[in-house]
């Protein structure tokens, strides 16, 4: 029954190109349908189909031919686990690029397969609408680069990318300025509350310290974490608790979301290099370019 099962979707496949497999097919359909029915396969099928296949192994190595006719019922399981696996990562893949506009999750700027297909990733990035900052600012206010990262704490794509703020400027200086704005992504555990700690810390000039810490511990995050972290930096935790339990910028954080969201930002992060969208950044030296034809182009 496991080749029956195994090779359902496989004869299925070749039986566009060809009767013999469309013989296959339906054989494999039959045999699965009276073994499910508590009933032997009649026709002999797997036997049939271990007999063809080591016979064609045998015409190139016999040795090997011979490990595959010993232990067909063994590899006919490997077979349709790694099928049922690859049949659920597409599966999985195409609902995310349905539901997200990306086979690897809501939150990836990855390279997937279904965007290729259809250039629907240049296409979504196209619609993204420049974006105003909001927030803590660390470079020259009056640079002629302004650079805005659309990111969230708790997002690993964002988290991998927290090298380019300070590589950015340590290079250019008082050439520009940079501003990360908090976008929450509901199936992101304590997105939201991350984002309004990081304002709670704001409140004590301690911001970008504490942005740091939380990217550092993103993968041990907790609501006791995120109060540990303030006290490490040895903020005035009554305020600190305060702010936090009762939510106090919850109201702020939605506004940043909301921007985002009316912008058309489908990922993060999602860069603004003086109002133009950036989706997927992955190399500092992508950023060079970026930045180095805007510093140009403002000296011209």
């Amino acid at each position: 029954m496991v080749f029956c099962i195994a090779g359902l979707l496989i004869f299925a496949i070749l039986g566009v190109f060809s009767t013999k497999y469309r013989r296959y097919f339906r054989e494999s359909i039959h045999c699965m349908r009276r073994q499910l029915l508590l009933k032997p396969c009649d026709t002999q099928f797997d036997q049939e189909m271990k007999a063809k296949i080591t016979a064609n192994i045998s015409k190139t190595s016999p040795k090997l031919a011979r490990f595959v006719f010993k232990r067909f019922a063994f590899l006919s399981w490997i077979l349709l686990i790694l099928m049922l696996f690859s049949t659920a990562a597409v599966a999985f893949g195409a609902y995310n690029y349905i539901a997200y506009g990306n086979c690897n999750g809501p939150y990836s700027s990855d390279f997937c397969v279904f965007g290729a297909l259809d250039g629907s990733f240049d296409e979504r990035v196209k619609d993204i609408k420049p974006i105003e900052a909001f927030g803590p600012t660390l470079g020259n206010p009056d640079a002629s680069v302004e650079i805005i990262e659309v990111g969230c704490y708790a997002c690993p794509y964002t988290k991998d990318a927290e090298g380019f703020r300070n590589q950015l400027l340590d290079k250019y200086g008082d050439n520009v300025s940079f501003t990360f704005m908090a976008m929450p992504l509901e199936h992101h555990g304590l997105s939201w509350e991350t984002a309004e700690a990081a304002y709670c810390a704001e409140e004590q000039k301690k911001y970008w310290e504490y942005h740091d810490l939380l990217f550092e511990n993103q993968d041990s995050i907790t609501i006791e974490k995120i109060k540990e972290l303030a006290e490490e930096l040895e903020l005035d935790m009554n305020r600190f608790n305060e702010c936090l339990d009762d939510h106090i910028f919850r109201d702020a954080v939605k506004q940043i979301r909301d921007k985002a969201v009316e912008a058309n930002i489908f990922a993060t992060p999602t860069y603004f290099v003086n109002g133009r969208p950036f989706v997927g950044i992955k190399a500092f030296a992508d950023f060079e370019q970026i930045v180095g034809v805007e510093i140009r182009g403002s000296c011209a």
